[in-house]
């Protein structure tokens, strides 16, 4: 994007004493009609919202006094839904509620009218009986932390010792004073335990899984399994259960909060009611679906189809994978295709993940990876939506809500059987067929049902990912190139002569001020759309789904020395299933840090995680004759050993002598005996060789003793002895 362009929530750094402000200041609203953009500096104590002439903010930026510049949103605020207590979420939910009515208007950027705040704000503080103090810091932190739900979460990022158990003082009971009395007068309450806490756990487990009525059921099933008295004699009747005494069971109240601590009370919900019941009665739906598309980047929407071929991996081709599912996300306005993704999983949220954030991020390097080299300029869609349709299928549960919070992306969810209220997208996936001729490509699925004794079609596959992945991106940009679509002219468009396609039609509402993009950092669209999971920190450098990585931040933290000395340890990494050369982390500032493949991972690189991952499968188990082969020759060496060792024990027994020798004799003779064995054994390797074998006899007569025969039988300095002698045998024969 040009420095130059100052659009919604971008950030302005000031480079001159001669603007308005100091630091930074982010755009809040651009009234185009007006031609005045309104502002909000960024600072610990903003001042109220201010407004310039937009033609000063462009001269700013041209002349060089200020630049566009990017806001290191708060560490607590780049966290994903499920990683937000439940009490954050309630606090930054009734602080959305007390500011809604003047954020979601009826008319746009009503509020940012020169002289509207203090009316508007002194009205909705007395139809809320809410202070106004209360409203306008809500809504400056709203506004300074780029306009997302996430910004009024509490920022509870330094306070107390969060992830850390508390320790309380030995034998002191927590909470308050139990009302119980035992027998000798003082108070009772058991202090639970980590052995307690698990039975709870499987107790409430019950209540979870609707297997028992109410809590109070599940309490008492937890106490007749885990705290009653052993019976005396084994094989007593169940009908004389005693309960172990009353400071040595946890009460009601202890199994009810550590039971909700250990479930979350939407997974309990939604397990009790049933998955029919959830969807229909107790799904949230986040978001709105209003009427009208005002240009790009408004809407944009998604959904998944099956393609009709079948695969081979790229390691074997003989390997058939199935059928790919394709995910395409397209913006409404102009029905250009922004995203797609090509995978063997779903349909489902975690492949419209990818999709999405195929469609948020660049495409050149996307492009690349697949053999296609394009300009930025040839598939210019990089950019959040407003609003994303889907189906149920693909935003369901927490982590898709995390996209309302963690992005501003309003969610619309189309009701079931009413594939006409995405019909944009739904006819996407006709046309892709029909311009990648799919159903003409060996391994595609025949419409009719095969004859008996034809031929397996799913036999004939010979395309892998990576290849129909290349199909796919080559068949996205013929369609958004050459697909004209004249029913989405304007009169303006007429006027200029515009050839109504997809990419043309998103290019004139982008230079036209139509667009309204969604702008937030590349942290955020890493953390909320990225896939993450656990991998281990091993002295040989970070495991992730058995592929190395490494990366500077790893090895200035001595992570693979202090693996090696202490252990493993566990480590959450994010990743792109569609290259296997990267993966991210966060740093101790939640800075996001991108990890290396490995020079030694050659076999992995420029895969795709599936084929990894099948790769990996498949060699890693034997094949069935292998398995009888190996089982079959240990059976055979298992036999060879005994018959070898029976044969050692019976001749052995046949050398015993007719007087047994005493023990401590024979351990005394250890060192002679191994003496004379190797001396024996070296005598043995030289009759053998083949060199000696030509000069034995010449040799026999004048060899000297062996050092090993004289060790043997003169002892450790014999060889030392009859060296001596030879020298002066030696010396007495000179003349």
């Amino acid at each position: 994007m040009d420095n130059t362009t100052a659009i919604l929530n971008t950030v302005i750094e000031a480079l001159s004493d001669q603007l308005p402000f100091e630091g930074m200041a982010r755009i809040l609203w651009i009234d185009e009609h007006a031609g005045l953009t309104t502002f909000i500096t960024i600072a610990e104590t903003p001042r109220k919202p201010w407004i310039v002439a937009s033609e000063d903010v462009q001269m700013w930026l041209l002349r060089g006094d200020a630049r566009r510049s990017e806001f290191r949103l708060p560490a607590y605020m780049l966290r994903v839904e499920e990683d937000i207590p439940e009490g954050e979420r309630v606090l930054r939910d009734r602080n959305w509620e007390r500011i809604a009515g003047l954020v979601d208007t009826a008319v746009p950027g009503e509020i940012f009218v020169a002289g509207a705040m203090g009316a508007l704000v002194a009205l909705h503080a007395e139809a809320t009986a809410a202070q106004r103090k209360t409203l306008y810091r809500l809504l400056y932190r709203y506004w300074t932390f780029g306009q997302i739900r996430n910004a009024l979460l509490p920022d509870y990022e330094n306070v107390g010792a969060p992830g850390k158990p508390r320790v309380f003082s030995t034998g002191k009971r927590p909470g308050r004073p139990p009302k119980h009395l035992a027998k000798s007068g003082e108070r009772c309450g058991k202090i639970l335990g980590d052995d307690d806490k698990g039975f709870i756990k499987i107790g409430y487990s019950l209540y979870r899984n609707n297997e028992v009525a109410s809590v109070t059921d599940a309490y008492h099933r937890t106490l007749r399994r885990f705290y009653v008295e052993e019976h005396v004699v084994p094989g007593g009747s169940a009908d004389d259960l005693t309960l172990k005494p009353l400071d040595q069971l946890p009460s009601l109240r202890q199994f009810s909060y550590w039971g909700r601590k250990a479930f979350d009370d939407l997974t309990i919900l939604r397990s009790r009611a049933g998955e029919r019941r959830w969807q229909k009665d107790h799904r949230g739906l986040t978001g709105r679906a209003n009427d009208g598309v005002y240009g790009p980047c408004h809407r944009f929407e998604i959904d998944a189809t099956i393609a009709d071929i079948y695969l081979v991996s790229r390691y074997n081709r003989n390997w058939v994978i199935g059928r790919p599912v394709i995910y395409v996300v397209v913006d409404v306005f102009s029905t250009m295709i922004v995203g797609i993704f090509v995978g063997l999983e779903g349909p489902g949220w975690n492949g419209a993940r990818h999709a999405l954030f195929n469609a948020f991020t660049d495409k050149v390097a996307f492009c690349r990876t697949y053999g296609i080299e394009i300009e930025a300029s040839a598939w210019p869609s990089h950019h959040l939506p407003q609003e994303l349709m889907a189906d149920r299928g693909e935003m369901l549960g927490q982590a898709a809500e995390g996209i309302v919070s963690g992005l501003g992306i309003d969610i619309a969810i189309a009701p079931p059987f009413r594939p006409d209220w995405k019909a944009i997208v739904e006819s996407r996936f006709r046309l892709l067929n029909k311009t990648s001729q799919i159903h003409w490509i060996p391994g595609a699925v025949r419409e009719r049902i095969a004859e008996r004794g034809e031929r397996d079609y799913r036999l004939d596959a010979v395309l892998d990912l990576a290849e129909f992945t290349n199909i796919m991106i080559s068949s996205v940009l013929h369609y958004n190139y050459h697909s004209r679509r004249p029913d989405r002219l304007t009169a303006d468009m007429i006027r200029e002569g515009l050839e109504p396609s997809p990419v043309n039609l998103w290019r004139w509402g982008i230079e036209n001020g139509l667009a309204a993009p969604n702008t937030q950092p590349d942290d955020l669209v890493y953390l909320h759309l990225l896939p993450r999971d656990t991998a281990s920190i091993q002295r040989g450098g970070i495991c992730f789904k058995g592929m190395y990585y490494t990366c500077a931040y790893a090895i200035q933290q001595n992570w693979f020395a202090r693996a090696r000395k202490d252990g493993r340890r566990s480590v959450t990494v994010w990743y792109d299933p569609n290259d296997t050369a990267h993966v991210w982390l966060q740093d101790d500032l939640r800075n996001f840090v991108r990890c290396d493949l490995l020079a030694s991972e050659k076999r992995v690189a420029q895969r795709r995680l599936e084929e990894v991952l099948d790769m990996l499968d498949m060699i890693g188990k034997p094949t069935a004759e292998n398995t009888y082969a190996t089982l079959n020759d240990k059976i055979r060496l298992d036999a060879h050993i005994g018959a070898v060792v029976e044969q050692a024990q019976f001749e052995k027994r046949a050398a015993q002598p007719a007087t047994p020798v005493p023990v401590s004799r024979q351990a005394a003779d250890i060192k002679t005996h191994r003496a004379f064995e190797r001396a024996a054994e070296q005598r043995r390797s030289v009759v053998t060789s083949p060199v000696a074998e030509q000069h034995t006899t010449s040799s026999s007569a004048t060899a000297p003793p062996s050092s090993s025969v004289v060790e043997a039988y003169a002892g450790e300095r014999g060889g030392e002895v009859l060296s001596l002698l030879g020298r002066l045998r030696n010396k007495g024969n000179r003349p």
